[in-house]
């Protein structure tokens, strides 16, 4: 051969090679790039099933809370029934399509129902009771106030989706822990949730939880002058919080202040006479999006017919007229539905810059503050235990 042509021989014999090492190196590229996908997408932290778990047992207690409320609503007779179930398959249900969502399929965390109150290798989901005084849960315990949720990963975010060797290369990285199973625990105690304290002559005591009365709609006033019963007094209340002249009364009510609790402690009140809190507290009532799983609607026509709160019971001080926040000490839990709230003027709080006034239908020339269902229940009662609070949270 001439040696003339040798070159053009070597060069084809690299670039040969040269195309054999770009299909090798592609070849290796694409596996590295599935692979990063891959872990990236299958991978579950301990924090995901942690938070999953807690987001689980809220949604579960959260159910059994409104079964509860609807009970209420409709026929109190059966409210036992409901608070010794033990089963509270709905609540479950819940809880678990809260983990897996509606493709259980494909979900990369876990949780089993298998129907009973014990954690098992088949079960992660309890109902109980969870005592407020003592801060234990008892699983199958009743009256049901609370819901456990365990999780886990599924058989493929173990793995990572590629078998062993996602198993293998989870454990040399140190970032996965195949055993780690948590559990949450969610549960609804009793806890004052209204921005109104009432006087203890509102609560009769035939209207002691469980029996929570249908009364004639009373209308309630926060005028301390007005010469009424004390029955029909209320004080505004921004309960264990103080209001300051950085953060108002109307603050406080307006960002919607967590459930506290205050049974046989002291809160703050104001016996004002002016109607500006009110305002506050009507916005919302009327806007549906603001403890919303506490309004109770009518069916039929979807117009509002009471707003579910937990309003403190004091002894009230002798009525007088003033704007300074004053000590009270809770001697009482009352379960109250408000009926309405009419207030002319300039409208409430606003939230994202939308505000709300009661309709026009609803008010029909009156101003007030209106109730027509009430229970209450003594501070450090045994029965305290099992009344149910109206805000689900989580205990452990």
């Amino acid at each position: 051969m001439d040696d003339r042509e040798r070159p053009e021989a070597d060069d084809d014999e690299e670039t040969g090679m040269d195309t054999t090492y770009v299909g090798i190196m592609t070849v290796v590229f694409l596996v590295v790039a599935a692979l990063a996908v891959d872990i990236g997408y299958m991978y579950v932290s301990e924090e995901d099933l942690k938070g999953a778990a807690e987001t689980s047992a809220l949604a579960g207690a959260q159910a059994i809370k409104q079964r509860i409320q609807t009970q209420i609503q409709t026929d109190q007779s059966k409210l036992k029934d409901v608070l010794s179930d033990e089963e509270q398959s709905t609540a479950k249900g819940v809880a678990v399509e809260a983990v897996t969502g509606k493709h259980k399929a494909v979900a990369l965390i876990d949780a089993l129902n298998g129907n009973t109150n014990k954690l098992t290798a088949d079960n992660d989901v309890t109902v109980g009771f969870w005592n407020m005084s003592t801060h234990t849960y008892t699983p199958g315990g009743t009256p049901v106030n609370a819901m456990q949720v365990r999780t886990r990963r599924t058989a493929e975010s173990e793995t990572i989706g590629m078998g062993a060797l996602g198993n293998f290369i989870a454990k040399i990285s140190g970032d996965q822990n195949f055993n780690y199973t948590p559990d949450a625990i969610a549960a609804f105690p009793a806890r004052a949730s209204a921005n109104i304290a009432l006087c203890v002559d509102a609560c009769d005591r035939g209207c002691t939880y469980p029996n929570v009365c249908s009364i004639p709609e009373r209308k309630m006033t926060h005028e301390p002058l007005n010469g009424g019963s004390a029955a029909n007094r209320y004080a505004y209340t921004s309960l264990k919080y103080q209001p300051t002249g950085a953060t108002t009364l109307s603050d406080l009510i307006c960002m919607e202040m967590p459930p506290q609790e205050v049974c046989g402690k002291q809160i703050f009140t104001i016996q004002s006479s002016s109607n500006d809190a009110l305002r506050d507290i009507e916005s919302m009532m009327y806007n549906p999006n603001a403890d919303k799983t506490n309004k109770e609607y009518d069916k039929a026509t979807g117009k509002l017919r009471g707003w579910w709160v937990i309003a403190p019971v004091t002894g009230c001080s002798p009525a007088q007229r003033g704007d300074e926040a004053e000590r009270q000490t809770v001697t009482r839990y009352a379960l109250v539905r408000i009926s309405r709230i009419c207030v002319e003027g300039a409208t409430g709080c606003k939230q994202n810059n939308t505000a709300f006034d009661a309709p026009a239908s609803v008010c029909g020339g009156d101003n007030g503050l209106y109730i027509d269902r009430i229970a209450c229940l003594d501070c450090g009662s045994q029965a305290m235990l099992q009344f149910p609070g109206l805000h689900p949270v989580l205990v452990k």
